[in-house]
């Protein structure tokens, strides 16, 4: 019994030490990934549990742009997509281990959509000059 305490004890010193260590080498591509409130908010909440869907609602962030930015997490080696043992994205540090202060970063701007069509329909169909008038 206890050398499986002591393997256990070593395994567990090498899994923080590999994790300490890619963390440290992920901070310089999570501050510029990870660089609004909002989206350090939803990065928190990727538990492998949660829906987009619920972090959507608690959030207020879109569930489509929480879906992009999802996508954009694994691409930078900060998240795990969803697998057969999380239904859901995986955040594979914290935000402390990332070394990111929610409370310094921007606000993010909201999406603009572009003001809609005013043009009536005698502005949108050319004219024709009728004859003998």
């Amino acid at each position: 019994m206890v050398e499986t305490n002591k393997t256990d004890r070593i395994l567990n010193d090498i899994r923080s030490y590999l994790r300490m260590s890619a963390a440290a080498a992920s901070r310089p591509i999570a501050s510029k990934v990870i660089d609004t409130q909002e989206k350090a908010i939803v990065y928190s909440k990727l538990d492998g549990k949660t829906s987009q869907q619920k972090i959507s609602d608690v959030t207020k962030v879109a569930q489509k742009t929480i879906s992009n930015w999802d996508e954009e997490f694994v691409r930078a080696g900060l998240a795990m997509p969803p697998d057969e043992y999380y239904p859901s994205h995986r955040a594979l540090f914290s935000l402390a281990e990332l070394d990111i202060n929610v409370s310094v970063l921007k606000k993010r701007e909201k999406d603009v959509q572009p003001p809609p069509a005013t043009q009536t329909l005698d502005e949108s169909v050319p004219q024709r000059k009728l004859e003998g008038t």
